[in-house]
C-alpha cells in the first residue's frame, strides 16, 4: 500500500506537468484556399461578313429622242442637164466640213439625184460623132466638162457618196463607163421615170449628232388604172454623214 502511494503521486505530478507545461495545440484557422480562377473559354472575335456586292444593274439606256424634222420641201423632178455643166463640189460653207443647214442638205440631195441618174435614168451626155466599138458594144465619148477620164468620174462620185455606193455604180470590170484611148466613154442608155410615182417632198431630220442627219423623202404612189390618182405614198430615209472631211450620202437610191 505504501508503495502505491508514491507511485500515484508521481503519476499525479506528471499529469500536472503535462497540462501546465506541455505545449498546447492552437486552433489555427485553416487558411481559406484561394479560388483558382476558372479559365474563361477563349472568345474568338466575331467577324462580320460583308456580303459581296451584287453586280450593279446595267443602266437602262435612255430612249433616243425622235429626230427633229424640218419643214417638208417639195422636190421638183431633176431633169437631165441640157447644157454640159459640172456640178460644184461642196465647199466647207456648203457642208464640206461645217455642219450644213437644211437648205444645203436638200441641195446636196437634189445633186445626188441627178448624179445617181447618170447610172439608172440616163447616161452622161456624149458625142455621137466620136464612137468606138468594143465587141458588140458601141461606146460614145462623154461630153461633160471636168469628166475626161474614168478616174475623174470616180473622184467626182466620192465627193457625194460613200465608197460602197461608188463601187456599186462603178464596179471593177464594169461596162457602162470605160476608158478608151485615154478618154471616158459611155455605153449610152436611158429609161423613163416611173409612171407610178408622183410628186415628192423632202425634209431633213436631225437626232442631235452634229456629224449626221437624214433626208427623208416621201413620194406619191399613183394608180394608172384610176387615171393616175394618188393611192398612197412611200417614204425613204437617206443618211447624210460627215466622213473624214466630207459630207456624203452613205445610202441612196432613186425614188422615182
Amino acid at each position: 500500500m505504501k508503495r502505491l502511494i508514491p507511485l500515484v503521486a508521481v503519476l499525479f505530478l506528471l499529469a500536472g506537468y503535462t497540462q501546465g507545461c506541455g505545449p498546447g495545440v492552437e486552433n489555427v484557422p485553416t487558411p481559406e484556399t484561394e479560388a483558382t480562377p476558372t479559365p474563361l473559354a477563349s472568345v474568338r472575335p466575331t467577324v462580320a461578313l460583308t456580303p459581296a456586292p451584287s453586280a450593279a444593274p446595267e443602266p437602262t439606256p435612255e430612249p433616243t429622242p425622235p429626230p427633229e424634222p424640218s419643214e417638208p420641201v417639195l422636190v421638183d423632178p431633176v431633169p437631165m442637164p441640157e447644157e454640159t455643166q459640172v456640178l460644184p463640189t461642196p465647199t466647207p460653207e456648203q457642208g464640206g466640213t461645217a455642219v450644213p443647214d437644211d437648205e444645203t442638205v436638200l441641195a446636196a440631195y437634189r445633186q445626188a439625184v441627178e448624179v445617181f441618174g447618170w447610172f439608172q435614168m440616163a447616161t452622161l451626155p456624149a458625142d455621137p460623132a466620136d464612137q468606138v466599138a468594143v465587141g458588140e458594144i458601141l461606146y460614145s465619148r462623154v461630153d461633160y466638162p471636168g469628166l475626161a477620164t474614168l478616174a475623174d468620174l470616180r473622184g467626182y462620185l466620192k465627193n457625194r457618196f460613200s465608197d460602197e455606193l461608188v463601187e456599186s455604180l462603178l464596179p471593177a470590170g464594169g461596162t457602162q463607163y470605160v476608158d478608151l484611148n485615154g478618154a471616158l466613154y459611155v455605153q449610152e442608155g436611158a429609161r423613163g421615170a416611173d409612171i407610178t410615182k408622183g410628186g415628192e417632198t423632202a425634209q431633213v431630220l436631225r437626232d442631235g449628232n452634229p456629224d449626221r442627219c437624214t433626208v427623208q423623202v416621201t413620194v406619191e404612189v399613183l394608180d394608172p388604172e384610176q387615171g393616175f390618182a394618188v393611192v398612197g405614198s412611200e417614204t425613204y430615209d437617206f443618211p447624210y454623214e460627215k466622213v473624214g472631211d466630207k459630207w456624203i450620202f452613205t445610202s441612196f437610191s432613186l425614188v422615182r
